[in-house]
């Protein structure tokens, strides 16, 4: 595992406010759409980041408030799901000849 592989964190705080305060400045990545869940006791959202970028984070801020929970390496995730995509061509002729028929709809066919 590398330090520069990228990891899913949970960010758990008592209110909205205690999360953007800690968050604010953070170089942790929000993703194109954050999302901020409400639980019973707090409110939740997920970050990326390297663990570089965790503990200086950890370090520069000290809510007492916020607990931060790496869920997952997401680099790694992301290697292991694209291994099982296939990489040839399933709409090609040579697809076709071998006996593999490509899926069905409306688009146009070679």
């Amino acid at each position: 595992m590398s330090d520069q592989d990228m990891h899913r964190i949970e960010l758990r705080a008592q209110s909205i406010e205690e999360l953007r305060s800690y968050l604010r400045g953070a170089d942790l990545d929000l993703g194109c759409r954050p999302v901020v869940r409400r639980e019973a006791d707090a409110v939740v959202t997920e970050v990326y980041g390297t663990l570089p970028q965790l503990d200086r984070l950890r370090t520069a801020r000290a809510a007492t408030g916020v607990t931060l929970r790496v869920m997952e390496n997401a680099t790694q995730t992301g290697l292991a799901r694209q291994a099982e995509v296939g990489s040839g061509n399933r709409f090609s002729r040579a697809s076709r000849l071998a006996g593999q028929q490509p899926p069905s709809g409306l688009g146009i066919k070679e």
